[in-house]
């Protein structure tokens, strides 16, 4: 058991140029330790120097966003990149990551491509270079009818032989709780309910490794919340958290 505080600073400023053009920069710094209640459930070290600024320019409906290895992939969120590009036109959307100064192996650029016809969202994301360094593909399409959404993916896994892997989701909105589950032909699964009622929100989910997690955040007010979380690797955290 341990005790431990920290802060996360966010800093931004942006200007506007007669033309329309946005440009804005942003950094955040830290210091001590946070807890990650719902995605890493772990206690982080925050750091306490200002780094590299990611520098964003807007135009009208395009985007360009600008920092070295830190903006994300669009197929693999294990890898990153330095310039990302998304726009859109109509009920399409287009997005582009790229690596200007790539090592061998890794992607010198990834896509994804997105359209809504008949209330079906379509998409189509890959990249040059997967984990594995090979080239890879994944398609998808997604519909909701009222409660409930359901969509189908199929990802190739890179061209030199890896097994396809194709994949079913459906959500239910019933009332405050949304449950959600996810199977995919190479056996593996995936169920959740979040569940919100006035000020409180839980949140659980499990595998089909049996890998299992929860939070719960309780609203105080005037930017004061209770967490805490736990998981099957016996982590177990609580705290206050303040947002100002």
């Amino acid at each position: 058991m341990e005790v431990w505080s920290g802060i996360d600073l966010n800093v931004a400023a942006s200007a506007t140029t007669d033309s329309g053009i946005t440009v804005s920069v942003s950094e955040d710094f830290g210091g001590g330790q946070l807890a990650d209640y719902d995605d890493d459930y772990a206690i982080e070290d925050q750091d306490s120097d200002l780094d590299t600024p990611t520098i964003v320019i807007t135009a009208g409906a395009t985007t360009i966003s600008l920092e070295k290895q830190a903006i994300d992939d669009l197929y693999d969120d294990s890898q990153n990149g330095d310039i990302g590009i998304a726009t859109s036109f109509g009920d399409a959307t287009v997005g582009l990551t790229l690596d200007t100064d790539a090592a061998a192996g890794k992607p010198q650029y990834s896509y994804a491509l997105g359209y809504t016809v008949a209330g079906v969202a379509l998409s189509l994301t890959g990249t040059d270079a997967d984990d594995n360094g090979n080239a890879a593909m994944k398609v998808g399409a997604k519909y909701t009818m009222g409660n409930i959404t359901v969509g189908v993916t199929s990802d190739d896994n890179g061209k030199n032989g890896n097994a396809r892997v194709n994949e079913v989701t459906a959500s239910y909105v019933a009332g405050p709780a949304t449950i959600s589950v996810a199977a995919a032909d190479d056996d593996s699964w995936s169920a959740s309910v979040a569940y919100t009622a006035g000020a409180m929100s839980v949140n659980v989910g499990t595998d089909n490794d049996e890998e299992w997690e929860a939070n719960v955040s309780y609203d105080l007010g005037g930017g004061v919340s209770l967490n805490a979380a736990t998981n099957h690797a016996e982590y177990v955290a609580a705290g206050i958290n303040f947002t100002f």
